[in-house]
This record gives structure tokens, C-alpha cells and sequence, in this order.
């Protein structure tokens, strides 16, 4: 039987991604450090938990026993505010990366060690940004850690591949919520003139992807980051400053 672990699961991609595990075959363990309530209902196995702490370490300890496969989603992390580099002190900066860097050190580290001492394989999936890849204005800590996010993939893939435990990312672009539509249903922020499909991606395909890069067949892309943001990372430059075609003779 899989055994399924969301960590983040009362997030904004955690809250739809657990309640689409909760419907498949196997058991599940659903943790977020925020005291926000169930994330799904009534659904068991929900804990709010400090993922850097031993009653964390007990958990999946414990949830990882007896399992025939074990699956990670990392979906956990924070967004800080807006802030320029110059008036943005040490300690912000800090707590960025505290949040998106050392906390998902500390729970791929619990989740494979676990996995390991049980002679479980599985995999392990983080769900990054594009922030990782590309800097956001005003965003350098957040950004940083994301970054360093991906190259712990790396690490992690080759330090526990050896065990059957692959490790892999996804780096998500921008995602339809709330903050970018008007109450109309049309779209206000300028950023999704940037994304050569015109659109940003809905929380059900970020959903559909992130279940199915935990699955099996992407076991062999151990170490791997893959870019979800609709082309949005693969241009040179944005839409918004690009000269027109035609005043560079292009019919």
C-alpha cells in the first residue's frame, strides 16, 4: 500500500492537492504547522505539527512503517512581503530562507531517513517555484531559497537514490486565485501578458501534476526539476518591452 505524506496541507495547493489524495487507495498523512483546522473535512490523518520538531520525526516514523511505497509532498513554505533589497534587514531575509530553505531540508531529511530505516522506497516531491529559476522584483530571500531549494533536490537524489528513494521538483509559474482576478472573471495583473499561454495555470492542473510526478514512473528522474509555469521562464525578454514584429521586418 502507498502511504501518502502532504506537508503544507493547509496551504493554498495543499488544501486541493490533499483532498484529491484523500480520494485514491492508501493512507495518508496530512501536517501543516499553522493551527488552520482540517484541510479536507473530516478526513484522518491530519496534524498540526511544527515539521522541524520530534513529534514530527515520530509521525512519520510511524506512518512510514509497514508501507510498500512512501510519497512526499513538500508543498510547505512562505511568501514574505514585498520589500526592496535596501530596506529589507538581515533578520527578514533570514527568516526567508529559515521558511523555504531549512524547513524543507529538515523534512525531506525526516521523510528519507524514515524511509530508509524501514527499507521503504518511494519518492520525494517539493513543490518549488519559478522564483528558483527567475528573480521576482522585491522577492530576494524568497527567491534564494528556492533556488537552493532545487539544488537540495540534487543532493538529496544522489545521497538516497541508492536506496530507491528519488527525489524530485516542480517549479510552479504563476497560479489563478483570487489576487489575480477581478470579480468579473478577468485577469488584472500584468504578469499573464507574459505567459506565452496567455493564462495562468489553475489549482486543479497544478494538483493533476504534482500526484503525477510522485508516482512510480517518474522514479527514474532522480534529481530532476520540472518547470510548470506555461512557457513563462523560456523567454528572453517580457511581452511588455518586446519591439512588435513588424518593426523588425517579421510578417
Amino acid at each position: 500500500m502507498v502511504h501518502r505524506i502532504v506537508v503544507g496541507a493547509a496551504g493554498f495547493i495543499g488544501r486541493p492537492l490533499a483532498a484529491h489524495l484523500a480520494a485514491q487507495q492508501g493512507r495518508l498523512l496530512l501536517v501543516d504547522s499553522e493551527p488552520a483546522g482540517s484541510p479536507v473535512g473530516a478526513v484522518r490523518g491530519w496534524h498540526a505539527v511544527d515539521c522541524r520538531s520530534e513529534r514530527f520525526k515520530q509521525l512519520v516514523d510511524e506512518f512510514v512503517d509497514g508501507a510498500e511505497r512512501v510519497e512526499l509532498f513538500h508543498a510547505a513554505g512562505r511568501v514574505p512581503h514585498l520589500a526592496r533589497i535596501a530596506t529589507n534587514d538581515v533578520d527578514a531575509f533570514r527568516a526567508a530562507i529559515e521558511d523555504n530553505l531549512v524547513t524543507t531540508y529538515a523534512v525531506l531529511r525526516t521523510v528519507a531517513e524514515a524511509a530508509a530505516a524501514h527499507r521503504v522506497p518511494g519518492a520525494m516531491l517539493v513543490l518549488g517555484s519559478v522564483g528558483g529559476t527567475r528573480a521576482h522584483r522585491y522577492k530576494a530571500g524568497y527567491d534564494a531559497a528556492k533556488a537552493a531549494t532545487e539544488s537540495l533536490t540534487r543532493s538529496f537524489a544522489l545521497e538516497y537514490g541508492p536506496l530507491c528513494i528519488s527525489t524530485r521538483a516542480i517549479a510552479i509559474g504563476p497560479i489563478d486565485d483570487s489576487s489575480t482576478t477581478s470579480a468579473d472573471g478577468v485577469h488584472f495583473d500584468a504578469l499573464v501578458r507574459d505567459v506565452p499561454l496567455q493564462r495562468y495555470a489553475t489549482p486543479a492542473e497544478v494538483v493533476h501534476a504534482v500526484a503525477v510526478l510522485a508516482t512510480p514512473v517518474f522514479d527514474f528522474a532522480n534529481g530532476a526539476t520540472y518547470l510548470f509555469d506555461g512557457g513563462l521562464t523560456q523567454q528572453l525578454r517580457s511581452q511588455s518591452i518586446e519591439r512588435p514584429p513588424e518593426d523588425l521586418g517579421v510578417r
